[in-house]
């Protein structure tokens, strides 16, 4: 970030700030307030390497985990694409240790503004919906709450 560090300053002072991406999780109630699930704080310049299968996925794949386990690190920017799992957490109280609460796949890519320009992607399954292409999610016909449910 380039700004001036006070009003009368003449030059400006450039910081510079690790790359973080956060995720955050959370339910979607209907007829009531939605509830926090769990958070992913990757920094993409020293990422845990993420798992293939959701099974492997555990809290000592953090870079910060509990038993000080060592973690292989890659870097977006190296790899410029990764794909895999990645454990959420939920740290309420930094008292009581981290507990697992969420699992999450995510494909990450880094692209030249040339590159993005010719590859446009919509916001969710809005249009454009290519690069990558979003499916509708596949949920059951029926439900099994009596509010919704066909067979009342």
């Amino acid at each position: 970030f380039k700004k001036k560090e006070h009003f009368f300053s003449i030059d400006k002072h450039e910081e510079k700030h690790d790359a973080v991406f956060c995720v955050q999780i959370w339910d979607n109630d209907i007829f009531q307030s939605d509830d926090f699930l769990g958070v992913l704080e990757l920094n993409l310049n020293r990422m845990p390497k993420p798992s293939k299968f959701a099974k492997a996925v555990s809290l000592d794949d953090l870079i910060d985990n509990d038993k000080g386990k060592e973690v292989q690190v890659v870097s977006l920017f190296d790899q410029k694409n990764i794909k895999g799992w990645w454990p959420c957490y939920c740290d309420y109280d930094p008292s009581i240790p981290r507990e697992l609460t969420g699992k999450v796949e995510m494909e990450l890519e880094v692209l030249t503004k040339e590159d993005a320009e010719a590859k446009p992607a919509g916001r969710a399954r809005d249009e454009p919906n290519e690069n990558p292409r979003l499916k509708p999610p596949d949920r059951p016909a029926t439900s099994f709450s009596w509010f919704t449910s066909p067979w009342k």
